[in-house]
């Protein structure tokens, strides 16, 4: 007898052994006039929560900034999608360095004016991601994460970058 959709819903939930998150990180960049400032970072991170390596995962994600379009940056992974993840391992991706680029609009405004074109705007990033455990033919999909992320100017006088980012429920 087939399932219904509550008990694929729950089947769905307890296989699930992606923890998709985005944690900030402190870093440096470099500026136009060659100082390193202090940057905060923002990195996506897929864990493998499971008893069993996750054979294949393909992540996807999309990036809203603010006034703008909605863009699915999923291609931003490619380097990284379809690696097998052992029980316990990651997989991560800085989301300056690869989805803010990856939006055609602030990519443009970061390649004139550098990391300033990203301040103070509101990005929305929503990410999931499919995925098959060792030894299943089956493939699951997380839920959708989402957050909003910001970057500002935390101190005037050393140029520190902080960045803000809010847990959005879905």
């Amino acid at each position: 007898m087939p399932d219904t959709p509550e008990e694929s819903a729950a089947k769905v939930d307890s296989d699930n052994c992606l923890d998709i998150s985005l944690q900030p990180e402190a870093s440096h960049i470099r500026t136009s006039d060659g100082r390193e400032i202090s940057f905060s970072r923002a990195f996506l991170t897929i864990r493998n929560t499971g008893d069993s390596e996750v054979v294949t995962v393909e992540p996807h994600a999309t990036l809203g900034q603010e006034g703008g379009t909605v863009q699915d940056v999923t291609s931003s992974f490619s380097q990284l999608s379809y690696s097998p993840i052992p029980p316990a391992g990651i997989a991560r991706w800085d989301v300056y360095d690869l989805l803010i680029p990856a939006h055609p609009g602030a990519a443009s405004k970061i390649h004139m004016f550098g990391y300033r074109a990203a301040l103070n705007w509101r990005f929305e990033l929503a990410a999931w991601a499919e995925y098959r455990p060792s030894g299943s033919s089956i493939a699951i999909q997380t839920p959708v994460s989402r957050w909003a992320l910001r970057w500002s100017v935390a101190n005037l006088a050393t140029g520190e970058v902080e960045l803000t980012i809010e847990d959005l429920k879905c």
